[in-house]
């Protein structure tokens, strides 16, 4: 379920870049991991570089570092840090050390530790299965349907997987129904918002499970369909998968984006672009009601200075003053309230993935052993967690422990 298949893409949100993907090479190379997956690369500080080869893995070699990162944990609330904690930190060491900071942060819930198990172990049981002609749906796997609702310009420049269409195909290869919203792919987040709910309605006439999967500017525009269903309406959703969705918007839409857009391949309807404003989706971010019986997982990148590829660089470099971010969102402001997190240490908005047919059945498997855990398991696993109550939003972002 993630995007795009190609390194030759147009960002989902706005612009065109003809490169490799490679990261900045600057700063400190560093060896580590967090929350179980390892990275090689290359931080933009010395409190980053020894955050992630010595603090995460128990190495305590300075003492006053140690007291310092020390306090920043005790001195944090409850729940995921915000985009203001999250810049603090930033300003205060670096943005590294702040994305570093929030994935180990978010891998410290133990659902989402339960949920990067479960989906790592489908995956490579899906790398295995898959190529053979072996792989087996978990068995509730028919009462589900998969809706896609597709990102930016997913028709004039469909070279970005915004329109799902290797996700589509390997479900259609396993045979798990899916189908594909027609969204405007220029209008505005709320207008959108409406052709979701049509769409959801229809559906719920032929009764299946709806799993509604979004990527970038439909993450919003699925919330708020969301929102706007009746208690009957929502029933027949079981989850929404949030990728990489800029639910409080971009900072890049309130300076230059659809400037730069149209420099490069035309004229764009403003709309879109506008219902992307941090003002704006803010404040829509807060009328957001999601359904208390649905699983909601946001599956994101969060890249360091060296692993950022060119797709993202710009905006990556752009967006630093503000924090930690994806190249084209802050951090904090992917995630959905409430809800699970499942992040790509490394990657960034695009989330580039040479398996994208491997990750998407894996995550759709995933996702139904969450809703319906069948007997026997089909795959490996310690524990594949029962249906998890929605956590408590106690103003913050993310999952709280329980």
């Amino acid at each position: 379920m993630t995007f795009p298949s190609t390194k030759f893409a147009l960002c989902s949100a706005g612009f065109v870049v003809l490169l490799a993907c490679s990261g900045l090479r600057t700063g400190l190379p560093v060896r580590g991991a967090v929350g179980g997956q390892a990275i090689e690369t290359h931080v933009d500080s010395e409190v980053a570089r020894y955050f992630l080869a010595n603090y995460l893995a128990g190495k305590r070699k300075d003492a006053a570092l140690d007291e310092r990162i020390d306090q920043v944990y005790q001195s944090t609330h409850h729940g995921l840090p915000d985009r203001g904690e999250l810049k603090r930190l930033s300003d205060r060491y670096s943005v590294d050390f702040a994305a570093l900071y929030f994935a180990d942060r978010i891998a410290q819930y133990p659902a989402n530790r339960r949920f990067r198990t479960d989906f790592d172990k489908a995956r490579a049981y899906v790398r295995d299965a898959l190529p053979k002609g072996r792989l087996r749906l978990p068995a509730p796997a028919p009462q589900y349907e998969v809706m896609f609702v597709p990102g930016y310009l997913y028709k004039r420049h469909p070279v970005t997987g915004a329109d799902f269409a290797v996700p589509r195909a390997a479900l259609q290869r396993v045979g798990l129904m899916h189908f594909f919203v027609p969204t405007d792919e220029e209008g505005a987040i709320e207008a959108n918002a409406d052709i979701v709910v049509k769409a959801i309605r229809e559906r719920a006439l032929s009764r299946p499970r709806l799993i509604i999967v979004s990527v970038s500017k439909s993450g919003p525009e699925v919330a708020l369909a969301l929102s706007r269903l009746d208690a009957t309406e929502g029933q027949h959703v079981a989850a929404w998968v949030n990728i990489a969705g800029t639910l409080q918007g971009s900072p890049l839409a309130d300076k230059r984006l659809w400037q730069d857009l149209e420099q490069l391949i035309g004229q764009v309807d403003i709309a879109g672009v506008e219902s992307l404003t941090t003002q704006r989706s803010r404040q829509r971010f807060r009328t957001f009601h999601i359904p208390a019986h649905l699983l909601v997982v946001s599956y994101i990148g969060i890249p360091l200075t060296g692993s950022i590829s060119s797709l993202a660089r710009m905006g990556f470099v752009d967006l630093q003053t503000d924090g930690p971010n994806d190249g084209l969102s802050l951090l904090s402001d992917l995630i959905a309230p409430g809800g699970l997190v499942l992040a790509e240490l490394g990657r960034d908005h695009f989330l580039l993935d040479e398996e994208i047919d491997i990750t998407t059945v894996a995550l759709a498997m995933t996702v139904i052993q969450w809703l319906d855990p069948p007997e026997p398991r089909l795959f490996p696993t310690s524990a594949i967690a029962p249906r998890p109550e929605r956590p408590q939003d106690n103003g913050n972002l993310g999952t709280t422990p329980r």
